[in-house]
């Protein structure tokens, strides 16, 4: 009896350790799964390494996942990703290269036309097109139609007759999933600044490009499969991003003015037949960008369509000499280091000053006949002669500083792209007096009117495009009576001098005109036929907005700042007032 005791004992002991063992394998296994998860979502690169090493055919995809929405200040849908159904192909050569396959391809492919409406004829030639390719995206379809599609590819391959699935399986080369794809609903809409997605998924100009990773949540924008066939049995192993969550991006446009200033733009357009139109508006006070459109433009729905550079954003990538739109800071520099005075006299000589060989000249009637003007009526008619005389009187170390006291040395650095200005040997005297008059020194859109929100201000506030983000600000050498002096004038030279025609009756406007002639390399002198022309200004009287509009290379007659800008300028004045309900502060 003992014996036998012992004996079921041991058998127990024995039978516990086999069936720890098992729980122990078992637990094993299960842990496998993550753990292999886990491992390639932390070494991706190297399991395909492994992978290609092991198995010769071997296909990666990139499926682009979603990203957050685009919106303006008050919600306004800008940008949105929604799911389409694809179609992926894989050695196709293989399936019809017998009869059998044949068929079934066909059979796909009428079913495929009836459920999308794309004409066989057209598929057909889509496959042509790629027959070559080891794996290819075949074709994308409404979303709602996906279960459709995967039903007939299980119809595909089972043989009703004989109740089962049959070779070749159709499914080992054909795949059905589902992307996402990005739509701009307003299509030009503030193309250029909001920019568009490329096909796989990541940003390709722009804020989509600026912001990949906010809107994706990740560094990648897709999701990446690995495509392998072990024994001739397909296997699609993904990698998974567990820490990816997509953000939305809530830009600080105004739906309303944008359709004002995209409605502006194409009047300008129609109009001058110009090379390039920038308009941007922005509050003074915060730096929040309201407006921002520039031409050309484009529809980023179907960017593959334009060249390239078509989908730049003109406001901060191309460089702009700034002509008399410099001559403010100019004046305002000078009168806050006392080098003149608001009752001081400058010497015009009507209108005529020889700098190096050449001959200097005003534009108009008014300072031709003046041998003398004050600093008020060098901005109001914008004299050329006298901007050069103040400026031949700064040594290059005062140039140096006005430079940085108006943040014009370096752009402000809130948009991907910006582009640096250029600015002449001060060193130079002749550069120096032409400095005064806005020629040799060459800066982006965006940089000028953030310095010339400084110069009306006192202080450089950061432009910025996006709504929650912190106002930045810094203060500048310029003393607050300086600051008044410069607005009053800036609204005299509307009221009476060459920006007229941005007037309104019932706002104050505020502003300088300009005509920059563009350097022609080719004849190596500055070209009397193409020109840039601008107004830069603010309004109301309190200057809550600041804005900029130019217009490059306008063609037709008297294309100057004061006639092809300033009226532009108003419209964009009364628009706005309509748009925030501005009270008139003109009595």
């Amino acid at each position: 009896m003992e014996r036998e005791v012992k004996k079921y004992i041991s058998e127990e002991e024995g039978f516990r350790f086999r069936f720890s063992l098992l729980i122990l394998f078992l637990l094993c296994a299960f842990a496998i799964i993550p753990l292999r998860l886990l491992y390639i979502n932390l070494f991706s690169e190297r399991v395909l390494s492994g992978v290609e090493r092991y198995y010769k055919d071997i296909e990666v995809i990139k499926v682009p996942k979603y990203r957050g929405k685009i919106e303006d200040r008050e919600g306004n849908l800008l940008a949105v990703s929604y799911p389409v159904g694809v179609i992926y192909f894989s050695k196709l050569h293989l399936l019809i290269k017998d009869d059998k396959g044949r068929k079934k391809l066909e059979e796909f492919i009428k079913g495929l036309s009836r459920i999308t409406g794309i004409p066989e004829k057209k598929l057909w030639a889509i496959l042509k097109k790629n027959e070559g390719k080891g794996f290819f995206e075949f074709i994308e379809f409404p979303y709602e139609k996906l279960d459709d599609v995967r039903a007939l590819k299980n119809s595909v391959d089972y043989d009703k007759e004989k109740e089962r699935y049959t070779k070749p399986y159709l499914s080992s080369f054909v795949g059905i999933d589902f992307k996402y794809k990005r739509f701009y609903p307003h299509k030009n809409f503030a193309s250029n600044l909001i920019g568009f997605v490329r096909k796989d998924g990541s940003g390709g100009e722009g804020l989509e490009y600026q912001f990949n990773e906010l809107l994706t949540g990740s560094k990648e924008a897709w999701e990446k499969y690995y495509i392998y066939k072990d024994k001739r049995i397909p296997f699609v192993e993904p990698t998974y991003n567990f820490t990816a969550l997509p953000k939305d991006l809530k830009l600080s446009l105004d739906f309303r003015l944008q359709a004002a200033v995209e409605e502006i733009k194409r009047k300008i357009i129609r109009k001058w037949r110009p090379k390039r139109v920038v308009i941007i508006v922005m509050e003074s006070k915060t730096g929040k960008i309201r407006a921002f459109t520039t031409y050309p433009d484009y529809d980023p729905n179907n960017y593959q369509k334009y060249y390239p550079k078509r989908t730049k954003n003109f406001g901060v990538v191309e460089l702009f000499e700034p002509g008399s739109t410099f001559k403010p800071f100019v004046v305002a520099y000078a009168l806050e280091k006392g080098i003149i005075s608001p009752s001081s006299t400058i010497f015009i000589n009507k209108g005529r000053k020889k700098i190096d060989r050449k001959i200097l000249r005003d534009p108009t009637a008014y300072l031709r006949k003046k041998d003398y003007i004050t600093p008020e009526e060098l901005l109001v008619y914008s004299s050329n002669v006298g901007a050069a005389t103040i400026g031949l009187s700064f040594k290059p170390e005062d140039y140096v500083e006005l430079l940085n006291t108006f943040h014009l040395k370096t752009t402000p650095k809130v948009l991907l792209g910006e582009q640096n200005p250029i600015i002449p040997n001060l060193s130079n005297e002749v550069n120096r007096a032409y400095l005064a008059i806005g020629q040799g020194i060459s800066l982006n859109a965006l940089h000028l009117l953030s310095s010339f929100n400084s110069l009306i201000r006192g202080e450089f506030v950061y432009p910025s495009v996006v709504e929650n983000e912190e106002v930045k600000k810094e203060k500048i050498g310029i003393s607050p009576w300086v600051t008044r002096w410069i607005r009053r004038t800036l609204i005299k030279v509307v009221e009476e001098g060459t920006g007229k025609r941005a007037g309104t009756e019932l706002f104050y406007v505020g502003g300088k005109t300009g005509t920059a002639q563009k350097y022609d390399v080719k004849l190596k002198r500055y070209s009397r036929k193409k020109l840039t022309t601008y107004f830069v200004g603010f309004f109301p009287k309190d200057a809550r907005f600041v804005a900029i509009v130019l217009v490059d290379e306008p063609k037709g007659k008297d294309p100057y700042g004061g006639t092809v800008a300033a009226p532009y300028f108003k419209e964009l004045v009364e628009k706005s007032a309509i748009i925030y309900n501005l009270k008139p502060d003109k009595k």
